[in-house]
């Protein structure tokens, strides 16, 4: 069972009512540290199956996910949440 916590909207993204959605932008010093990032989330799509719209340059990457109707997909939360960690080094 999903916690109440893990379905809400990580700390430092935003979240769109209509549609029901969550992105953010994750910024970084050069391109390495980018496409290390990008390597992490190759990662996780591939381990969870979730594959969520990216736009990305040299030294950001934007993920943006929109949930069907106005409930929060536990799997897409889960993969923000891990989205999250693997910026901030917990992964």
């Amino acid at each position: 069972m999903e916690s109440e916590t893990s379905l809400t909207c990580p700390s430092g993204w935003e979240e769109r009512t209509k549609p029901l959605g969550w992105s953010r932008r994750f910024v970084f010093a050069d391109y390495e540290a980018t496409r290390a990032f990008l390597d992490r989330l190759t990662a996780l799509s591939e381990s969870s199956g979730y594959y969520p719209n990216l736009n990305f340059a040299r030294d950001y990457v934007v993920i943006t996910m929109q949930f069907d109707g106005d409930t929060v997909d536990p799997k897409l939360a889960q993969y923000a949440h891990a989205a999250q960690a693997a910026y901030d080094g917990k992964d």
